[in-house]
């Protein structure tokens, strides 16, 4: 390999890792700061999975949908509009990727005397190492990507307090 193409592919995993930590950070940080809101996700992701996986695969699909129309229109607003679009799936598919990490750390913490800030790296990393697997991991990542979508949509939209 040459050693421009090298570097380019160093550079390129870092990054790929730096996004993966950053995810990690945030789903902890979402933790700290919305424990209510991450308790009723964490609900509906685990008795509901079934049910969140439909509903986030169904939303996912058309909000992706709904930006490739928007942003492809000559209308500027509407491409501005599809720009939020997407930005809004973004956090939804963040927020997701949080609740399984959650999830994870809480299955792998067992008995263990963890704290739920460890507890959440430590699935955080599994999830992201499994993720990592080709094709079951991507199989799996998909999977889990439409069930913590469906999970926050559900929280969000539930006025139950947990």
């Amino acid at each position: 390999m040459q050693p421009e193409k090298a570097l380019g592919f160093m550079a390129f995993l870092l990054g790929c890792l730096t996004v993966k930590a950053a995810c990690i950070a945030m789903s902890v940080w979402l933790d700290v700061s919305a424990p209510a809101f991450t308790a009723r996700a964490l609900n509906a992701y685990r008795s509901r999975g079934k049910r969140c996986f439909l509903l986030g695969a169904v939303n996912g699909l058309i909000l992706v949908f709904l930006f490739a129309v928007l942003v492809n229109t000559q209308i500027k607003v509407l491409a501005f509009i599809g720009v939020l679009v997407l930005l809004t799936l973004i956090a939804l598919v963040l927020t997701g990727y949080m609740i399984a990490y959650h999830d994870f750390g809480a299955r792998l913490r067992g008995e263990r005397n963890w704290s739920a800030m460890r507890a959440t790296v430590i699935g955080g990393t599994g999830a992201e190492l499994a993720f990592m697997t080709p094709v079951i991991g991507q199989l799996l990542s998909i999977g889990v990507l439409f069930r913590g979508v469906g999970a926050v949509i559900s929280a969000l939209l539930s006025r139950r307090k947990s």
